[in-house]
């Protein structure tokens, strides 16, 4: 939409309009006057003035232009009222605004009056983020008219919002995303907020959850994930997009599939048809394909998407659904291309059932149910979704490979609340067979939903996945004007166990950081920690460092003591500790003093990872990026995602060890850069000793 420059003209009693420079939109009121002035205004629900933004007791309202709007919440839902707008001249074809709150249209709602008739209403859809919505005004053309929005309702949901009145030739996408961008990315703290990572994928504005579709395609790694692009809270689920040439650096694109006609875009994956055996390709130019969940009209089905353009535009299918069993918590699909059998597999989730099926088909278009896994694993489970099959290699075994099946679960996880666990074993094309028992995918609260990249090259070999950074119990993280990150992508394998408390020798699923992440180190330097004693000890001077985005490795040797380790420390009393425990054997992080924990009750909280002690030491490596800490142990064989909200971002590293017989050695601190910002280093480093 255009930006408005002409001022407001009040003639008598006339609805002033202003218009913009190139005359194609004519603006009726956005009220950032702060005035009713012309308005007729009846009853309490309105106030004395527009309102800027949510009022007492109300959840945050947001997707308003400027500063102000109506808000008929005054003194909560039991008030009541109308406002009338001074009469007007429809000149364009088409009535639009920005509409939130209630969706009874018996007692909420705006409508256009045509001599003094109702012609057309409309009503907010239950959610406090405003949206567009658009008249056809045509046949009224010409015509005096005026809008009364009116709040007779009493209960739940009995109030509405609404901004941004126009006419216009132009009408305006649902969504005013565009607009909210464009005035974030002209302020000075674009991407530079307190809590923004730095090196952790994040999207600029708004809700973000589980990451979708990932696939490598045309030397661009692409991630998509679910995203509202109505506001900070989740909602209108659709799916955003970024792509990457080093999985380091994230550029931000256009919203990927959007929620339309009441279904939203809900999790699935992404393909390239090389062969063309959905026939959506032009040319030689193999299409992309996204395999997604319609979310709505109380069911969930399977759709699909296809791009010819890498990824830039899509296009929704035709004889969408593809795969409709008529049930409600049908989802997440992910799709691959098994050679062996020489067709497509898909392992989608049967919610609330606990079970992962199977299919098959020959062009993504008709699927043939293969078989069922499940329910298995952890008991204590609400749900289970999100599941991702692939083959990783075994490590030093010859170049042979088993299969993993990663399923998630929204409550019951290890740590609180959602997270996901894993199974080793086979898959012959048809069937899943678990060969050991489930395993959990990470001891923290904050990883969920990892998916992996497909058509990585064979070059590269690698299997690379990304998880959401948030744990649904405690989602609604402190930030604005985003929320939420993801994890960096890590590098998967297996590994035989040869710890005795493990004589099966298990095999376990080892996450490494991809190795690109070293490319963003721009000052490292060994650290002294032979003085670490009871109690904790620094290592940095303070101010050394000057924000919170670096990397620790460091090897821990419990010797005879309880316990050992280190602290970021970033205020007299505010800390967050990780360290190895002898009783019960674990590698912890310590987030009850971390900072802002008090956002939700379950936030606060130690979060335990058992390990091997291998040859008296532990090894760990940790990244930290403000918010964000992952504790990588063992080389990856476990693995510790916390999201922590410090109010300082200049920490000082301390040491400790419970007696002289513990030791921290072998300790490196890497600083690292802002992928947002080029020439933006986290904090200079001091020379090392």
């Amino acid at each position: 939409m255009r930006y408005w420059i002409h001022l407001c003209l009040v003639i008598g009693t006339t609805v002033c309009l202003m218009q913009s420079a190139d005359a194609d939109d004519v603006l009726i009121d956005d009220f950032e006057s702060g005035t009713y002035d012309g308005w007729s205004i009846t009853g309490e629900a309105f106030g004395q003035h527009p309102a800027q933004g949510g009022l007492a007791d109300q959840m945050a309202v947001s997707g308003f232009r400027g500063e102000r709007l109506v808000n008929t919440f005054h003194r909560g839902d039991a008030t009541v009222g109308t406002a009338t707008s001074p009469p007007f001249t429809i000149e364009r074809s088409h009535l639009a605004f920005l509409i939130g709150g209630g969706s009874d249209q018996a007692t909420v709602g705006i409508e256009l009056l045509v001599d003094g008739k109702s012609v057309l209403t409309a009503t907010g859809a239950e959610s406090e983020e405003l949206e567009w919505r658009c008249w056809d005004v045509s046949q009224f053309r010409d015509q005096r008219a005026r809008l009364r929005i009116y709040d007779n309702a009493t209960g739940g949901w009995g109030h509405l919002l609404v901004d941004h009145l126009i006419l216009t030739n132009d009408p305006p996408q649902r969504f005013d995303l565009q607009h909210q961008l464009e005035r974030y990315r002209n302020t000075a703290g674009y991407l530079r907020e307190p809590w923004r990572p730095q090196f952790h994928f994040s999207p600029e504005i708004h809700w973000m959850n589980d990451p979708n579709g990932l696939v490598f395609h045309d030397g661009e790694y692409h991630l998509f994930y679910q995203y509202n692009p109505a506001g900070n809270t989740w909602g209108h689920m659709s799916w955003g997009h970024a792509v990457s040439r080093d999985l380091t650096h994230w550029e931000h694109l256009p919203l990927a599939i959007a929620e339309a006609d009441g279904v939203m875009a809900f999790s699935g994956c992404c393909v390239v048809d090389h062969n063309n055996t959905s026939g959506f390709g032009l040319g030689e130019t193999p299409p992309m394909v996204a395999v997604y969940t319609g979310h709505g009209h109380g069911r969930q089905v399977q759709n699909l998407a296809y791009s010819n353009d890498n990824g830039r535009t899509w296009t929704k299918y035709a004889g969408n659904p593809v795969l409709d069993i008529n049930n409600p918590d049908f989802r997440d699909p992910k799709v691959f291309w098994h050679t062996p059998t020489d067709r497509w597999v898909m392992v989608v989730s049967l919610a609330r059932e606990k079970v992962v099926v199977f299919y098959a088909s020959e062009d993504l278009k008709h699927w043939s149910e293969l078989s069922r896994f499940g329910p298995a694993g952890a008991t204590q489970k609400s749900n289970w979704e999100c599941p991702d099959l692939f083959e990783l290699p075994i490590e030093g075994d010859g170049g042979k490979k088993r299969w993993v099946l990663e399923v998630d679960m929204g409550s019951g996880s290890v740590a609180g609340g959602s997270g996901g666990e894993y199974f080793v074993g086979d898959f012959d094309g048809t069937r899943f067979t678990a060969t050991q028992d489930a395993k959990w995918v990470d001891f923290g609260r904050d990883f969920y939903a990892p998916v992996s990249w497909s058509d990585i090259p064979d070059s590269d070999g690698r299997r690379i996945w990304i998880g959401w950074f948030n744990n649904w119990e405690t989602c609604l993280l402190p930030t604005s004007p985003w929320r939420s990150c993801m994890s960096v992508p890590r590098v998967l394998s297996l590994r035989k166990t040869t710890d005795p408390a493990d004589p099966d020798g298990d095999l376990v699923m080892v996450q490494r950081p991809v190795e690109e992440l070293q490319r963003l180190r721009v000052q490292s330097r060994p650290i002294d920690t032979t003085a670490a004693t009871w109690p904790p000890t620094a290592v940095t001077e303070p101010g050394e460092l000057t924000d919170m985005a670096f990397e620790l490795e460091t090897t821990l040797k419990p010797g005879t003591a309880r316990s050992v380790g280190f602290r970021i420390r970033t205020g007299s009393d505010e800390f967050t500790e990780v360290g190895y425990d002898r009783e019960p054997g674990v590698v912890y992080v310590d987030r009850r003093k971390s900072g802002n924990v008090a956002f939700h009750q379950a936030f606060a909280g130690r979060h335990e990872a058992p390990v091997r002690v291998v040859d008296g030491a532990v090894t760990i490596q940790v990244l930290v990026d403000r918010s964000a800490i992952e504790v990588f142990i063992n080389d990856g064989e476990a693995v510790i995602s916390d999201r922590i909200f410090p109010t300082s971002r200049r920490p000082t590293i301390e040491v400790f060890a419970g007696d002289r017989s513990a030791e921290v050695t072998g300790t490196t601190l890497h600083v690292l850069k802002s992928i947002w910002h080029a020439g933006s280093s986290a904090a200079p480093v001091s020379a090392g000793p």
